[in-house]
């Protein structure tokens, strides 16, 4: 690509040692639902541009998304004289040798037709099935996004990938009564089912449904089970993961900093990262890094398989770059041998969590928040939507003794999770 071309040749003629140049083009085709109808087409081109330039080991990073000579110029020579003014850091570095690389993921093509008439049919099956919902937003959008990455030890990578994404907010509200705001993001390569059945979205809208008419619970505190939804395990994963990825390793607060092949979770857990995967929607071929991702494991029965790493955390560390760097999108976890039902069965007392409102746990695990859209269990039955309820615990210390794993999984194109089922949830009611 002759953009990426121009911006390493700036970057070298102001003075960088060594550069590298990552530029995404993404081109957009988005309907809305606004009052209960479909908007019409609307078309949207970005450019996203990152030159980072290397003087004496010194970097700097500078993010711009427009595309003229005037602009990239500048750009170049304010970064150049950035990096010449930071600290040196000898993981400063790029990847070097000839590698050229090329990957395409089948195409997903742009039908209007079918947009249109999916947002018909959602439309119409909120009104018939969820008629208390209120739909604040909701955006179905056509993306296709080129990548390219190219440095001047001769790595040049491109990818190139296209697919359809949901984003719809809600609430639900009867008279005074309203439920808490709620937000999903689904991503799909086609549209050929319905939208409601995408995910765990009817799930969710269901939920705030029933949070019009939630309870408290009658016991104060107590130590029970907690099964985690698939969507809310996806926020949990993503701390956990945290701590493969550089922050947390640079800095030596980690959990798991040199303990690779080391048994640190429970055994029925299997975490992978799975970049270029079959099941998902979502691709993300090579790094802003310059190196290549590939489908590994992270943890393999609860034994330590790799981290998460960009090309700097490694060298900073010591430790190999990860097989990617994701702490979110493209995570796998790998299903049990309970149903859902029978987990609720097994349960004497304790709660579903559908969602957590209480931000990252501490470095330790320790957490503490909201159990929000969730479900109280007792005697192996749901007994009611809760309100007013807070969940504490230590998630490193309940994900060392799960009690169970979902056969089912549900995928929301970005990530496939189950339900997973953890002892020693301390819940209290107001």
């Amino acid at each position: 690509m002759e953009l990426v071309k121009l911006c390493l040749s700036q970057l070298k003629d102001k003075g960088a040692q060594k550069a590298e140049v990552n530029v995404s083009k993404e081109i957009k085709e988005e309907m809305n639902i606004n009052s209960g109808e479909v908007s019409l087409l609307r078309s949207l081109e970005e450019y996203n541009i990152e030159m980072t330039a290397f003087i004496d080991q010194k970097k700097d990073v500078i993010k711009l998304n427009k595309v003229d000579e005037l602009s990239i110029e500048q750009a170049a020579m304010e970064v150049t004289q950035n990096a010449k003014n930071s600290e040196p850091d000898p993981a400063n570095d790029i990847p070097n040798g000839e590698l050229k690389k090329e990957f395409k993921d089948s195409e997903t093509q742009l039908d209007v037709e079918m947009m249109h008439r999916r947002l018909k049919e959602f439309i119409k099956g909120v009104n018939e099935q969820y008629d208390r919902l209120v739909i604040e937003e909701a955006i179905l959008e056509h993306n296709k996004i080129k990548s390219y990455y190219q440095n001047t030890g001769g790595v040049e990578l491109y990818s190139e990938d296209s697919q359809y994404n949901f984003t719809v907010m809600f609430f639900a509200k009867e008279n005074k009564k309203t439920s808490s705001f709620n937000y999903t993001v689904q991503t799909t390569k086609d549209l050929d089912r319905a939208i409601l059945q995408l995910g765990a979205l009817s799930n969710l809208l269901e939920q705030s449904i029933d949070h019009l008419e939630p309870k408290a619970i009658e016991q104060k505190k107590f130590t029970g089970d907690v099964i985690i939804t698939p969507d809310c395990m996806s926020a949990m994963t993503y701390f956990l993961l945290s701590h493969l990825s550089n922050h947390y390793m640079i800095s030596g607060i980690s959990k798991f900093k040199g303990k690779i092949g080391e048994k640190l979770l429970d055994e029925k857990l299997t975490i992978k990262t799975e970049p270029d995967s079959r099941k998902l929607a979502f691709k993300d071929y090579f790094g802003k890094d310059g190196f290549v991702n590939r489908n590994d494991y992270l943890f393999q029965d609860g034994v330590l398989k790799n981290y998460l790493l960009n090309y700097y955390g490694a060298l900073k560390t010591g430790f190999e770059r990860g097989p990617s760097t994701s702490v979110y999108s493209g995570i796998v976890i790998e299903p049990g041998d309970k149903s859902f039902d029978e987990m609720v069965k097994s349960m004497d007392q304790g709660i579903i969590l559908a969602r957590f409102s209480g931000g990252q746990p501490a470095p330790n695990g320790d957490f503490s928040g909201i159990a929000k859209n969730s479900y109280y269990v007792k005697d192996g039955k749901i007994q009611y939507p809760i309100k007013e309820t807070m969940i504490s615990g230590n998630l490193f210390d309940m994900l060392e003794d799960i009690k169970a794993i979902s056969k089912e999984r549900l995928n929301n194109g970005q990530t496939l999770m189950p339900y997973i089922q953890l002892r020693n949830a301390v819940i209290s009611s107001k």
